[in-house]
This record gives C-alpha cells, structure tokens and sequence, in this order.
C-alpha cells in the first residue's frame, strides 16, 4: 500500500476497534487493553477480525454458522490479550522487548538452527512423503540415511543391498541412483538372506561369550 492507503487502513481500523470496543463491552475489566494500539501482534489480529467479519457480513448469501465461528474467535484473541500480547499492561503500558530484527546475536542463533531436524533424508531429496511415492533414490539421500541409521545395508560385504523403510534397495552400478527392489521373489530372498545373517552373528555372539567365560584366569 502506499503512504495514503495506509493511513487510510489504519484510520479505518481504528474507527472499526472503537466500534467493537464499544459494542461488545470490552472497556469491562479492561478486556481489550487500551494500548491495543501499541502491540503489533494485536493489530494484525484485530485486522484480521475486520476483515473477516466484513466478509462475513458482506457476502451475497450471508452464513449464521460463519458469524458464530467469527464471535468464538473474538472471544479467543480478546481472552489473549491480557495473557499474551499485552501482559502486565493493566496498570500501564509496558514497552515491548527488543526487535529480532535489530539483534545480530539472535539472527546469528537462528542461522545456526537446522530447520530439517528430524525429516527423513528421503523426504527433503524426494519432497514426498517417503521412498514409497519412488523407484529411485539418489546416492546422497541414502549415504544420509545409512549415516543416521534409517538405512540399514545387508552386511558389510554386501554394501550394494540396503533396507529402508520397510523397503530393500540396490545400487546396480557404483555412483548410479539406488533402485527399489520391486520383485516380491527377490525381496523375500533378501529377507531370508538378513534373517540367517542376524542368526549367525548372535550365534558368533554366544560362542564368544561363551569362551571367555571358560578361559582360565
């Protein structure tokens, strides 16, 4: 908007609170606190109450349903005021906290933050829900996988078989895409393959276990 629109927004806003202020009884144990005005996050909210009632109000085939929803939602942002935007201001207006915006230090936090934190690697490389929506998966996602522990591969000698995801999957060439394994035969071989592997090892467990509890001091 340029510099008149928005004068002529905010007029109009102010106009509308005096309007809701009076109406809905909200100078009643200072319901809506009379520094409204000061508090950014209650004007983009007081304005999206304007809005949403003028359309409500306006339409060509009116909704009581609609007006019902727009007084429970007037009834939350007024119950917040005092707890959340305007906190402490019964007694006075209390001057807001420091501007993100204005802090190096806490623009620097933010930047450090990972905003992928637990997403599956797959689902950030696929932007899908998981391996299931393809057939393909890059050598990247599944390093990624495999590095966190989502992907589990068959054995140390054979690397190029992967489960993940409920799913097996093989590289058919070095630096090539991993494939799903989609061969209900071939799948089912794999998980015999890993069963009689897991067997094996906990009975070389055992065994070892075993010798050392034998050995002489």
């Amino acid at each position: 908007m340029s510099v008149a629109e928005r004068d002529t927004a905010w007029t109009e806003l102010r106009g509308w609170v005096t309007w809701l202020y009076d109406r809905y009884e909200l100078a009643v144990e200072s319901r809506l606190p009379d520094c409204w005005a000061e508090h950014p996050g209650l004007i983009e909210e007081l304005w999206a109450l304007m809005l949403w009632r003028h359309e409500i109000y306006s339409a060509a085939q009116p909704s009581g349903q609609a007006a019902r929803y727009w007084h429970i939602e007037l009834r939350t942002v007024i119950a917040s005021t005092a707890s959340h935007y305007a906190a402490g201001c019964r007694t006075g207006h209390v001057p807001l906290g420091d501007l993100a915006a204005q802090s190096p230090e806490l623009q620097a936090r933010w930047a450090r933050a990972d905003p992928w934190a637990r997403i599956p690697p797959l689902t950030l490389v696929m932007g899908a829900s998981g391996p299931s929506t393809s057939d393909q998966l890059d050598v990247e996602a599944m390093e990624r996988a495999i590095s966190v522990g989502e992907a589990r591969p068959l054995s140390p000698s054979l690397p190029e078989y992967v489960r993940y995801a409920s799913t097996w999957w093989w590289l058919a060439e070095e630096g090539g895409d991993w494939a799903k394994v989609t061969t209900p035969t071939f799948a089912a071989e794999l998980d015999a393959a890993a069963e009689r592997l897991k067997a094996a090892s906990e009975r070389c467990g055992e065994t070892r276990h075993r010798s050392v509890i034998r050995s002489p001091r």
